[in-house]
């Protein structure tokens, strides 16, 4: 942003406040559409008996950076705008399927010979 005897130039600020309006509507389709993947999901699981489609989660989690990216924007935490104007996020996490590891079961104690 260019600053002018201290402050922010109003043009840019206008500009900002367009782009804003822009964002705030992409995050309500966007509500609706992770509440889509949602429902899809838990359909898909229940249908199937299987786990939930991995390519549909990559597709919500990535959403979710997204979203984080445009609050970021829109809460002036970042000046850098957000898809379309720069390229659509990678996840910020991997799934949750992928990140937790199966834990080892504890082994199993044994007890110390007793000295009789």
């Amino acid at each position: 942003m260019e600053y002018e005897d201290g402050g922010i130039e109003r043009t840019d600020t206008v500009l900002r406040m367009a782009y804003s309006l822009l964002f705030a509507l992409i995050i309500s389709v966007l509500e609706t559409v992770l509440g889509a993947i949602v429902i899809f999901q838990l359909l898909y699981t229940l249908v199937t008996k299987q786990e939930p489609s991995r390519r549909v989660a990559d597709l919500g989690n990535r959403i979710a950076a997204y979203f984080y990216r445009m609050v970021r924007y829109l809460t002036h935490n970042a000046d850098e705008r957000p898809f379309p104007f720069a390229d659509f996020p990678k996840a910020l996490e991997p799934p949750y399927a992928e990140d937790a590891e199966e834990e080892p079961e504890p082994a199993a104690r044994e007890e110390p010979p007793s000295s009789a």
